[in-house]
């Protein structure tokens, strides 16, 4: 799905739709030759028409590199810079899966219950569905991103029940646990269970317990009313001009695909989630960030023994 105000070219796209914002946060290395080693191949990327964004590499806690690439606004000819506010699409997945550990920690729900537990009126086919199988994108559960009604929501928005709606009457895709399949559908479903647990709005549930106290203070939940500063605008490539990308309400991806952030506020992310505490180590030994999916995607994989 094309969520971005921000989208990288569709010659990269096909690789990762979160090219447009890199923070790389790595061992120690020869820290001295990476800026120059980085800069020189985005170049390339970039005068390839393959790259443009912000990107950030870390080495042992410490930004070693930082930049942006291309304009952030084409039409007032803004640069992109380290500062500048991307949608972050389905990196959104690593912020609603800690914030279902942070209520695992607080005692209101454990990742092994039953959905139906805490949400009423799903499909009998969804019963046997656990927050585990959501989180691990194992529920068997439709993508929604395959209904042909998603053009007309992205122009309009939706509720995450008219989302879950979509795929309501459509049989599973597999038993739950039985196989692994990429589905949106069920970190929306994850969202509505922040918010029936937490009794809060999922938006207000990352600020208070995620990005309040990590100070990530370019970072949220995205809205296209709010006046955002340092916001890049989106765009894409027809028939090799670039022109507008389309409109999406953020509503409509929702807890799969809504936050917007910077590379620095990522790499105070994973800063956070090295060594600041955010969640316990029981916890983190439940995921491993930024490991490779089966569907190629950059992903948080979870274990099975949560």
């Amino acid at each position: 799905m094309n969520y971005n105000r921000a989208m990288p070219y569709p010659r990269l796209a096909k690789f990762s739709r979160i090219a447009f914002l890199v923070c790389f946060s790595v061992p120690l290395i020869h820290a001295q030759n990476v800026p120059t080693q980085a800069d020189a191949l985005l170049q390339q990327q970039v005068k390839a028409q393959n790259f443009r964004g912000s990107v950030l590499i870390g080495v042992n806690g410490k930004i070693v590199f930082e930049r942006g690439y291309g304009p952030a606004d084409e039409e007032w000819n803004v640069a992109n810079t380290p500062k500048t506010k991307f949608r972050i699409a389905s990196m959104t997945k690593q912020f609603t899966g800690a914030s279902i550990l942070l209520l695992q920690e607080d005692g209101k729900l454990n990742v092994g219950d039953r959905v139906s537990k805490y949400l009423s009126g799903l499909p009998d086919a969804w019963q046997a569905i656990t927050i585990h199988h959501l989180l691990t994108h194992t529920s068997g559960i439709p993508n929604y991103t395959d209904s042909a009604k998603i053009p007309e929501l992205n122009q309009h928005g939706a509720t995450p029940e008219q989302m879950i709606a979509l795929v309501a009457d459509k049989p599973l895709l597999s038993a739950p646990g039985a196989k692994f399949a990429y589905c949106n559908t069920g970190y929306i479903l994850l969202g509505m269970l922040i918010e029936r647990v937490s009794g809060m709005k999922y938006a207000d549930f990352l600020q208070q317990r995620i990005f309040t106290p990590l100070e990530m203070k370019d970072s949220g939940y995205d809205t296209a009313s709010a006046v955002l500063a340092h916001r890049a605008s989106g765009y894409q490539l027809k028939q090799g001009a670039i022109v507008n990308a389309d409109f999406i309400d953020m509503s409509v991806p929702f807890a799969a695909g809504g936050i917007y952030s910077t590379v620095e506020d990522l790499f105070r992310w994973n800063e956070a989630l090295a060594h600041k505490g955010l969640l316990s180590p029981a916890a983190l030994s439940c995921s491993q960030t930024w490991s490779r999916s089966k569907a190629g995607r950059s992903a948080t994989v979870w274990r099975r023994s949560c």
